[in-house]
């Protein structure tokens, strides 16, 4: 793959592409190995989801599309870096987008959610784990806003978890937490988000 090539943007398939963890890895050797065509895959499979966590984050699309883009572009510099430890891909994925996402908010404040319609299209597109109809309800809009009134730590485990549909090992590697400690925190940040809307109901 030519040194440059990652640098443009490439424009993202509409939904991401359906992988399993077997095709996964072998597009990240392929990739390793000088493949842009595997890239691009890789691209193609995680930008939908990377997206819709950093906008999460950030509140607006257009830094969010931006955001994304650095990720990919430092996942394709650090690929030499890939070891298959048995965590996914989608793991070191997200851990380096947390590390964007850190440089971004570093000296600022993050912003509040403000553009919904981004937002709830994006989680849509994790139909098959979020029914349309519960998407578009108020309940969700409820849901979104309490999230930011819990500790970072909290949101991010919750986002991680529910809205990504990582597993507790995927989430220990990125939060850097062992697989115990990564259950109890996001038991804890349940917990805390429902006192936060009950609290919200009275």
């Amino acid at each position: 793959m030519q040194s440059g090539a990652i640098n443009q943007k490439v424009t993202p398939a509409l939904t991401s592409m359906n992988l399993s963890p077997e095709e996964l890895l072998t597009l990240i050797a392929q990739a390793k190995s000088g493949d842009s065509l595997a890239f691009e895959k890789l691209y193609q499979h995680f930008y939908q989801p990377i997206l819709r966590y950093i906008l999460l984050r950030v509140g607006d699309r257009d830094d969010a599309e931006d955001l994304a883009q650095k990720t990919f572009i430092k996942f394709y510099k650090n690929l030499h870096n890939w070891r298959d430890q048995g965590y996914s891909p989608a793991a070191y994925l997200y851990t380096i987008a947390r590390s964007v996402l850190a440089d971004h908010f570093r000296g600022q404040k993050a912003r509040k959610l403000e553009n919904s319609e981004d937002i709830l299209a994006l989680l849509a597109d994790r139909s098959q784990n979020l029914q349309k109809s519960v998407i578009e309800s108020e309940e969700v809009h409820h849901i979104l806003d309490a999230m930011q009134d819990l500790p970072d730590i909290d949101a991010e485990v919750l986002r991680l978890r529910f809205i990504e549909g990582l597993n507790n090992q995927e989430i220990s590697q990125i939060i850097q937490k062992n697989q115990v400690a990564t259950r109890k925190a996001v038991s804890r940040a349940l917990q805390r988000l429902r006192n936060r809307i009950y609290k919200d109901e009275k």
